[in-house]
């Protein structure tokens, strides 16, 4: 005798209430509540993950430079352990002077982001060895 598997109810249903689960859906962030300002802080605060792609777009956002570009370079495995290796680039411009480009090539992940995040990495520690991001004129001391 098959069985016929039912679509599940909608929140409070007659099901949950016979299962034992008594979860409630978490309400909608308030529109009263603040929003995050980038500028006021360079971390916001709450349960945001900063990845190296998003602080590499920020340095060369802040810096004015063209975004990042990543390039999935090598694709390896069998298609259930396939291994991404991303390349990326950026142009640091500093005024007048020549332009430097700086690419990296990440470790191989087994997923595209965390690949893209390895090679962002790589960037960003040339960028500190190169003394980025520089401190603009206008910046605020902290105390």
């Amino acid at each position: 005798m098959s069985r016929e598997r039912l679509p599940p109810s909608p929140a409070g249903g007659e099901d949950d209430k016979m299962s034992g689960n008594h979860n409630t859906p978490t309400p909608p962030p308030s529109l009263d509540s603040p929003a995050i300002s980038s500028s006021s802080s360079p971390i916001p605060s709450g349960p945001v993950k900063l990845t190296a792609r998003s602080c590499l777009y920020e340095i060369c956002a802040q810096s004015h430079w063209n975004r990042p570009v990543f390039d999935c370079c090598n694709e390896e495995g069998p298609s259930n352990l396939r291994s991404f290796t991303y390349k990326v680039s950026i142009e640091v411009k500093e005024g007048s002077k020549s332009n430097l480009v700086v690419e990296c090539i990440g470790k191989p992940q087994f997923s595209k982001k965390s690949a893209a995040d390895s090679a962002a990495e790589g960037v960003l520690w040339y960028l500190v060895h190169l003394g980025y991001p520089k401190k603009s004129k206008h910046s605020k001391k902290l105390r």
